[in-house]
């Protein structure tokens, strides 16, 4: 699924992070299936269409989806400082670049914190922001790149968090290990998907119909947005 970047969700999220100065930022979350993949997606779109050149890099390997969404595939991966351009796809689409996940003979690569820090220094050099999709904080497997390493060497960490799904106890044992990692928390998006409210659902519906009727739509919108009744919590 790809979000478009003129919600409101995406808008708060991003002014919040990248708008305030942030140049790395991870999307992570508790499980799979929470919408890091989209979110950060819709991230890096925006901060393209705010004039800054910027790097989509996938470092899950749990369930990687970014080739994918972008609709190209690279299993090829240089992982050094002096190659790792090598491998980065351009998303005419959404005008930014991606990087997907590295094959499993490089993950070792990047678990090094030091070769880590040093190859994002070097995307600094070409790009105003770096945005990383990790895999869930609770994934285990033995080609995993610890998300909450990638968490801890960025400005700042968003965790996405899927309303009425995950759980109390595996929310907050993730938090503790973006923690002991010393990782910038920049705050929590909780994904609806599952059970979205009414004025959500009804928002959501209008955008159907915005090629047509986008001044009508707009207006139908912020009434949905600004009433009491159709935003009641249950």
């Amino acid at each position: 699924m790809k979000l478009p970047i003129n919600y409101i969700e995406v808008e708060m999220v991003y002014s919040n992070t990248i708008g305030r100065g942030m140049r790395t930022l991870a999307i992570t979350s508790t499980n799979p299936g929470e919408g890091c993949s989209t979110m950060a997606y819709a991230l890096s779109k925006r901060a393209e269409a705010d004039g800054k050149h910027t790097l989509l890099v996938e470092v899950n390997l749990f369930h990687p989806e970014l080739g994918d969404m972008s609709g190209r595939l690279h299993t090829d991966w240089v992982p050094n400082p002096d190659s790792a351009d090598a491998c980065i796809m351009h998303d005419d689409e959404a005008e930014i670049d991606i990087l997907p996940a590295p094959c499993d003979t490089d993950v070792l690569m990047f678990r090094n914190i030091s070769k880590m820090n040093k190859l994002i220094e070097h995307w600094l050099e070409r790009y105003d922001v770096v945005v990383f999709d990790t895999s869930p904080l609770r994934a285990i497997n033995r080609n995993n790149i610890p998300a909450e390493s990638i968490c801890g060497m960025v400005d700042g960490a968003v965790m996405m968090v899927m309303a009425g799904v995950t759980r109390r106890a595996d929310f907050q044992n993730a938090v503790k290990k973006l923690r002991f990692n010393e990782a910038t928390l920049a705050g929590f998006v909780f994904n609806d998907l599952n059970n979205p409210r009414l004025a959500d659902e009804l928002i959501r519906e209008t955008r159907r119909l915005d090629k047509w009727l986008p001044k009508i739509m707009e207006r139908i919108r912020k009434y949905v947005r600004n009433s009491s009744f159709l935003n009641l919590e249950l």
